[in-house]
């Protein structure tokens, strides 16, 4: 037992000559690893929050006013919500030698949160006392021998970490964890790699039996890449007939658009708020924002580093997905598909926090996340009784909205609607039609909808995310797309008379660029 307090105390004093200390007595079998790594752990937890205590003591005490550069700070934390740089900077400096002393003391002057810090502390102290464990035991041999297992398992490590932490720091996070496992019941929420592993067997299969792997590239051969991934929307957009009542008012404006110039467009195309702004190449619903005043576009403006499109408001309320293919060959393509899609909302009771609203319905606590980090600011506000709360106004499925099978809206009326739309674009066989509508059966007449963006051979036949579609079905929508996808690609490839837009490198930027983006313009309006 005095070995136990002897390494509890010495972590006050030297924390890493007591943690060698202590690997050297478990190695000489004076004391066990249990014990030793208590001891470890409790002292350097305690010292550290004794650390942000201290700060939270000069901050009472006023020696924090004393010094501009701290009020500063604390002002700036406090004005634009930055309390994630603080998160970081407190979680490398666990492991950055020297940097914890003045960081967590910061903390403690700025008023970090407490439950944050607290989590945060036995989170890194526990990780940082068992890598020094491990490295310090036997598997320190294996984990040297095999420095790529070493790096990727570090690796692994700060992305759980940058993940966890922010989950567990808030309190509206925490409780939608306890709902997150709801995801695995149904497929419509299932991560895309878990979801999306069979079409890989069957990608290869087609391109052995196409003799091309990349004909899928040539399906659309005025769009690059036949806009399998990160096509330009304006590409598609600029052919629309600007005089047809179906084409929305939309143009391009430049990444890092000065306001000004962007507010004379505006006036020049006589556009009023609000208005959309999304990026020329988006996905998932990545960056769609309704404009609703100047602080909006100015905000937008300044976030955005990507070219923009500007697109009129839609004045009709609903949205679907028309999915459209056509071969090389024949004169008329076919609707493949129809999503309609639903933009979910809650109807409030006058007592209920919003929420505590989101976690109580059984479908919108499962991507609760989502809906909080749209609402942060109104998460504890009590919606009035019968005051319905929209969660989202995006039709994109990961951003929330709930998509329905709409086949029996697929009539010979829409069907020429739809190929007159088609037909404007140079060489367009197979995407999908994104589109606003008055009513449904208006748009099975085959009028009074609207375009809001055109997608190319990347498109999906959404309405297999609807609720009641079984996984065989999907996988054999998903299975049929494909094949069709490469029937056209292939016979595209062939022919001498059409010139391709195949550019491999510019796939590969914006595969890495979709999937490994993280910023403010993540969640849509």
């Amino acid at each position: 037992m005095s070995y136990f307090f002897s390494i509890f105390f010495g972590t006050f004093v030297l924390e890493d000559v007591t943690l060698a200390l202590a690997l050297g007595l478990v190695s000489k079998g004076q004391v066990s690893i249990v014990p030793a790594f208590l001891a470890c752990f409790l002292g350097i937890s305690i010292g550290d929050i004794g650390l942000y205590f201290l700060g939270r003591f000069a901050s009472r005490c006023g020696l924090d006013r004393r010094f501009d550069s701290i009020r500063q700070a604390r002002a700036r934390l406090v004005r634009e919500n930055h309390q994630n740089i603080l998160t970081y900077s407190v979680v490398i400096s666990r492991f950055v030698p020297g940097a914890r002393l003045p960081t967590y003391l910061i903390a403690g002057v700025l008023k970090f949160p407490l439950t944050r810090f607290l989590i945060i502390t036995i989170m890194t102290v526990g990780t940082w006392v068992i890598l020094a464990f491990i490295l310090g035991q036997s598997i320190r041999h294996v984990l040297m021998d095999h420095w790529i297992l070493t790096v990727l398992t570090f690796l692994l490590l700060l992305r759980l970490i940058k993940f966890i932490i922010p989950k567990l720091s808030d309190p509206w996070e925490r409780r939608s964890l306890f709902h997150s496992w709801r995801q695995l019941l149904s497929f419509e929420f299932w991560p895309a790699p878990l979801f999306y592993l069979p079409i890989v067997p069957y990608y290869i299969y087609l391109s052995i039996r196409n003799r091309s792997i990349l004909a899928p590239f040539y399906a659309n051969p005025q769009i690059e890449n036949a806009g399998l991934i990160g096509e330009s929307k304006w590409d598609f957009l600029k052919y629309l007939d600007p005089n047809s009542p179906s084409t929305l008012r939309t143009f391009k404006i430049k990444k890092k658009a000065d306001f000004a110039v962007v507010q004379d467009l505006l006036n020049h195309q006589s556009f009023s708020y609000p208005f959309i702004i999304k990026p020329d190449v988006g996905q998932r619903g990545f960056g769609v924002r309704i404009i609703r005043n100047e602080f909006d576009l100015t905000e937008y403006l300044l976030l955005a580093d990507f070219d923009m499109i500007v697109q009129e408001l839609s004045r009709y309320s609903c949205e679907a997905g028309i999915f459209y293919v056509r071969q090389p060959h024949e004169k008329n393509g076919f609707i493949f598909s129809l999503t309609d899609k639903q933009f979910p909302f809650l109807i409030g009771d006058g007592k209920t926090m919003l929420g505590d609203l989101i976690l109580k319905d059984n479908r919108a606590r499962i991507i609760a996340s989502t809906y909080f980090s749209r609402h942060r600011q109104s998460l504890n506000k009590i919606p009035a009784n019968n005051q319905k709360v929209i969660l989202s106004e995006c039709g994109n499925h990961c951003q929330g909205a709930i998509f329905l099978n709409g086949k029996h809206m697929m009539t010979p009326e829409l069907r020429l609607a739809i190929e007159s739309l088609a037909s404007q674009i140079p060489h367009f066989y197979f995407g999908r039609f994104d589109i606003r509508y008055q009513d449904a059966q208006s748009l099975m007449n085959g009028h009074r909808f609207e375009i809001v963006e055109v997608n190319g051979a990347g498109s999906e036949a959404t309405h297999i995310w609807d609720p009641s579609t079984r996984l065989i079905d999907a996988y054999w929508t998903l299975f049929r797309q494909w094949e069709l996808l490469f029937e056209i690609g292939a016979q595209i490839k062939k022919s001498k008379s059409i010139k391709s837009n195949l550019n491999l490198k510019k796939f590969i930027q914006e595969i890495f660029k979709v999937y490994f983006r993280k910023d403010p313009l993540s969640i849509s309006s």
